[in-house]
């Protein structure tokens, strides 16, 4: 705690500083469109006469604030943006804020006036820009359809990833997504920009490799609105399961300069996963070398269910000043998964067992509350945006297990129960310096959690540990507008306290403390119609916590499985280049990761028992990723077609005593080759029909390699009803020809798996939402300690 305060304290006093240092005339400016919404990266420049040179500039944030210094030479002030007429200025009879209003320029591209219909998609700092207001994907579903089909996002496996940087953090108007739900019930039409950033710099946590930036429209006036929001699936092909899936209710109501806000979600899911396993094991005995082998198939089912309750009330003050809090409560209710499996054990070719595993478990209570309280404004030139949040939360299962077999059956049962509490503060602040603009803060991060968990075999032994982690960050990062681009560099300091006691024992088996250090660096800029950005991070990732429980679960009488609190954090380094031209987008990165994670197999006796436990590749792991973006708009099609690789760089020494020397090399370098063809039909009468196709070739990932390519098709109908497309309904069939099975073949040496997965995404669904003078929370939480609640998951 004493290296949180100095942390505050040194930003106080660099602020109160460089506050004292500046003499100069300081303008706020308020940049809005047509509508009256605030709008970001807005650039503006400082002039002299009579030869126009630029002195300094910078650009709008998100709310579209910009704090300039006037040097002494200042003359004009030019304020632009692609879309928008040029506006100039002269510096007298500006006042100390200043607003100014946009207005939309018809841009004139090969002798045709682009249409509305049009996403326009360009760089703007650090992030690639889509709008989506007034385009075809204004009236697409909710955001999840609409981020599908944004340039740097691509679907793959029924998820959505920044391309090359996987599975991104959402924010909506600086606030930190925490759950789902919010993403399925942020309808398209609620949506103004998505920003996607595939190398984020030192604002964002350590292990934050990607971030994805949604900004919502601004509604006017005050009232009562609400949305409701409800899908239910019809699997099809393997099953023929119906899911209610989820319903959500947004109530919102503003009344002045408050804003009070409420949410109800009820979710009823299933999962399913039919595989194919087949895993041999390399036995060393006094009396040679033999081969283990466990071959058959599984059949897992789980259906689970409850409540998620969220209010809060945001009190915007005026124009420089808000705060606001918020309180969930997540609330299991029932929850059951059923595990069948079925193998044959050989040894040495020879069949010794057949094994039939049923595994039924129950979640019994499920809960977690959260919350957040913040404020945001500014004071003179300084701005201040403040994040305090907490979260509190406990999870309790228990597993029924029988074991069939020729020689000797058994029954198992375990429990286990965890709990974990996180209390976090995150002080952002920014000044003018310069030309340029300065952020710079702390963040402080405390962990408690426990677990314990017992099961009645005695080769698997109980625990009962706790933990504890304390995270404390500062960071700084400094942009400026310059005559040739946009010019950005930050670093950020992380230390971390890590310790983990067994109260069986009554010691303190694992004391670990990191000191690291992130820079980042960006660059932008305009090379005539082509915009580009160059960037480069130091980032890292923690294990999960789970991922360090010294706890060994029991999957069969021949699978463990473990963590480790002895795993060291990755190290990774990236560097990006993005351009864009019209409606062409190409993204491309290169990475560098030390310590990689990675699950091994290794046996864990010579019966042909494996250990599978969470370890770190003791050689660097290389990834090259390129993909290049296509999204015109024909008339009512608006096609968007991706192409790209993805290629691994990884030679591993594996543990084999069937070869020479018991070492053995292997290559996983074979590059991942992708298509995704995404095709929207705009009708009359608010009709909207789409139909997509993915391709994904054979490749390596990790230790493992897909030797099958991946084919899945889809389409979608929607048609809207009522004043401003109020009612929607949508009826979509995803995996229309049942060909999303994944299959791999993963070396670890002594120990080898080849493994088919299907997770029956075929199903038809269908959703409905109904829209009521609906308005955007004005709530701009960002939230503190959203890394750490990402691993707790």
């Amino acid at each position: 705690m004493k290296k949180t305060i100095a942390l505050f304290s040194a930003a106080m006093l660099l602020c109160l500083a460089l506050r004292a240092q500046s003499t100069e005339n300081i303008i706020k400016f308020a940049v809005m469109d047509e509508n009256e919404a605030p709008v970001e990266f807005v650039t503006v420049a400082v002039l002299s006469l009579p030869d126009s040179t630029i002195l300094c500039g910078g650009m709008t944030d998100e709310h579209g604030l910009f704090d300039l210094c006037l040097p002494e030479e200042a003359a004009l002030v030019r304020i632009s943006m692609i879309g928008y007429g040029t506006m100039e200025m002269p510096v007298r009879g500006l006042s100390a804020i200043t607003t100014v209003r946009l207005r939309p320029d018809a841009t004139v591209l090969d002798g045709a006036v682009v249409s509305a219909s049009l996403p326009r998609t360009e760089l703007k700092g650090d992030a690639i820009v889509t709008n989506i207001s007034g385009s075809v994907l204004e009236h697409n579903g909710n955001a999840y359809d609409v981020l599908a089909k944004v340039p740097g996002m691509i679907n793959r496996g029924g998820g959505l990833e920044v391309i090359g940087r996987g599975t991104p953090v959402y924010y909506i108007n600086g606030r930190k997504v925490t759950d789902d739900s919010e993403l399925r019930n942020l309808m398209s039409e609620d949506i103004r920009s998505v920003e996607v950033v595939s190398n984020p710099g030192s604002l964002y946590g350590g292990d934050v490799r990607s971030v994805v930036r949604i900004r919502t429209v601004k509604r006017q006036g005050d009232g009562f609105s609400y949305a409701l929001t409800s899908q239910a699936k019809q699997h099809i092909y393997n099953c023929s399961d119906f899911e209610p899936s989820w319903s959500v209710l947004d109530l919102n109501y503003r009344t002045g300069g408050w804003d009070f806000f409420g949410k109800l979600v009820y979710w009823d899911n299933r999962n399913y996963q039919i595989s194919t396993i087949d895993g041999s094991t390399y036995l060393e005995k006094a009396d040679g070398h033999h081969l283990f082998r466990e071959a058959g198939h599984l059949d897992y089912r789980s259906h689970n269910g409850g409540l998620q309750f969220l209010g809060g009330a945001n009190w915007q003050i005026n124009d420089r000043h808000s705060l606001g809090f918020k309180l969930g409560r997540d609330q299991g209710l029932f929850g059951s998964g059923r595990l069948v499996m079925s193998t044959g054990i050989y040894y040495d070719g020879v069949q010794e067992d057949d094994l039939l595993t049923l595994n039924d478990a129950r979640v019994p209570t499920n809960n977690q509350w959260n919350g957040n309280l913040y404020y945001d404004g500014s004071f003179g030139k300084l701005g201040v945006n403040f994040n305090a949040d907490f979260l509190r939360g406990r999870n309790d299962s228990s597993t029924e297990m029988t074991e069939k077999s020729w020689s000797s059956p058994a029954e198992l049962s375990s429990e286990q129960r965890s709990t974990t509490a996180m209390g976090a503060g995150k002080l952002v602040l920014s000044l003018p310096v310069w030309k340029g603009n300065l952020k710079f803060g702390a963040e402080d991060t405390y962990v408690k959690a426990s677990q314990t968990y017992s099961i009645t075999f005695s080769g698997i032994p109980a625990t009962d540990a706790s933990l504890t982690e304390n995270n404390i960050a500062g960071f700084a990062e400094y942009s400026v507008a310059l005559p040739f681009g946009q010019l950005s560099a930050g670093l950020r300091y992380e230390h971390s306290d890590y310790s983990y006691y067994d109260h069986l024992t009554r010691m303190e088996t694992v004391k670990k403390e990191y000191d690291n250090w992130f820079p980042s660096f960006s660059f932008s800029t305009k090379l005539g119609p082509v915009g580009m950005s160059l960037s480069y991070t130091g980032k890292t990732r923690r294990p999960d916590f789970n991922m360090l429980s010294t706890e060994m679960s029991y999957n069969n009488r021949y699978c463990y499985q473990s963590g480790d609190p002895l795993l060291l954090s990755e190290k990774r380094r990236t560097a990006s280049l993005n351009a864009n031209w019209k409606w062409l987008t190409f993204s491309g990165n290169y990475e560098r990761v030390d310590n990689y994670f990675v699950q091994w197999a290794t046996p864990y006796n010579d019966e042909g028992v494996v250990l599978i436990k969470n370890a770190n590749l003791n050689v660097p792991r290389r990834k090259m990723v390129l993909y290049i973006i296509a999204a015109p708009t024909v008339g009512i099609w608006n096609p968007r077609l991706t192409i790209g690789m993805d290629k691994q760089f990884l030679t591993l020494e594996l543990e084999d005593p069937m070869v020479t020397g018991g070492l053995r090399t292997v290559s996983f370098n074979k590059p991942m080759y992708a298509v995704q063809f995404e095709n929207a039909f705009r009708f009359g009468h608010s009709w909207l029909l789409e139909f997509g196709h993915t391709f994904v070739s054979r490749m390596n990932t990790s230790n493992a390699e897909v030797y099958k390519p991946l084919n899945t098709t889809s389409l979608s109908l929607q048609k809207s009803f009522l004043k401003d497309d109020a009612l929607t309904f949508r009826l979509s069939w995803a995996d229309i020809f049942d060909s999303s099975a994944v299959y791999s073949r993963t070396d670890f040496g002594r120990y080898r798996i080849d493994q088919s997965n299907d997770n029956f995404k075929s199903c038809i669904t269908l959703r409905v939402s109904y829209r009521f003078n609906t308005a955007s929370s004005k709530y701009k939480g960002a939230g503190a300690g959203q890394e750490v609640k990402s691993r707790m998951k």
